[in-house]
């Protein structure tokens, strides 16, 4: 019976820990996802086999919206028109330090994963775990003009070495975007990207940046607004 109680603090002590890593690793990979913020909204994009060239183009639509979940946080997209993606979701994965995206091909069954990393360039490289021929090997995702231009290049693998070789580039702009304005944006109370879509609560108006953070605030806006505010309070101090 002694042992049994002096078991208990210790479970105490665990459970804490463990509460703790699972609360440390949600902030890390929300942070990292934080990097690549400037994917989220709403995008038109134009598709070339060949820079220069219209033949093979084609136009499609794409979102990239915040998903929160007791599973942790990420990114997913949806694609119309795509010629090689209908959807797919971005995530970071803390213990191998790499981002994970699983995205779903226009003329296969099975999903297709990526891991990768974002270069000091901020440009995010992502290589498939295992793929065909008919499917890119490597995408490369980089955002310009401030974040209201996204190109994203995909490649195929030579059939013998580690030699990449373009399959097509994807060359999308933001929508409603203003080029060389400078002009300022409302921050999203959920991740500080730019709040494009009003929420309210208690009688006041605050922005979001996508329907994912609109459905985390509508769940929580108590929650939400304490955490902004602790973050602008920090932010702050900082400036000081």
């Amino acid at each position: 019976m002694q042992q049994r109680f002096l078991l208990l603090p210790l479970i105490g002590a665990l459970a804490l820990m463990m509460g703790a890593f699972t609360k440390d690793s949600s902030e890390v990979e929300k942070g990292a996802l934080i990097k690549l913020q400037p994917l989220v909204g709403q995008w038109r994009g134009v598709g070339q086999l060949r820079r220069g060239s219209n033949r093979g183009a084609w136009v499609e639509k794409s979102e990239w919206k915040w998903r929160f979940s007791d599973d942790g946080a990420a990114l997913r997209f949806e694609s119309t028109q795509s010629k090689y993606f209908t959807s797919g979701e971005l995530k970071f994965a803390a213990e191998e330090r790499q981002y994970k995206l699983q995205v779903t091909l226009v003329e296969a069954e099975e999903p297709v994963l990526y891991f990768g990393e974002l270069n000091e360039s901020q440009v995010l490289i992502l290589r498939a775990e295992s793929a065909s021929s008919a499917v890119p090997a490597r995408i490369s995702i980089r955002w310009v003009a401030g974040g209201d231009r996204l190109l994203v290049l995909l490649e195929k693998r030579a059939a013998q070495g580690d030699r990449f070789f373009r399959l097509a580039e994807i060359g999308y702009t933001r929508k409603g975007s203003q080029f060389g304005k400078g002009t300022s944006f409302v921050e999203c109370v959920v991740t500080g990207g730019k709040g494009t879509i009003p929420v309210m609560h208690e009688g006041a108006t605050y922005y979001v940046c996508c329907s994912g953070c609109r459905d985390l605030f509508d769940e929580d806006p108590v929650g939400v607004l304490a955490e902004y505010r602790e973050k602008k309070e920090r932010e702050k101090k900082q400036d000081r």
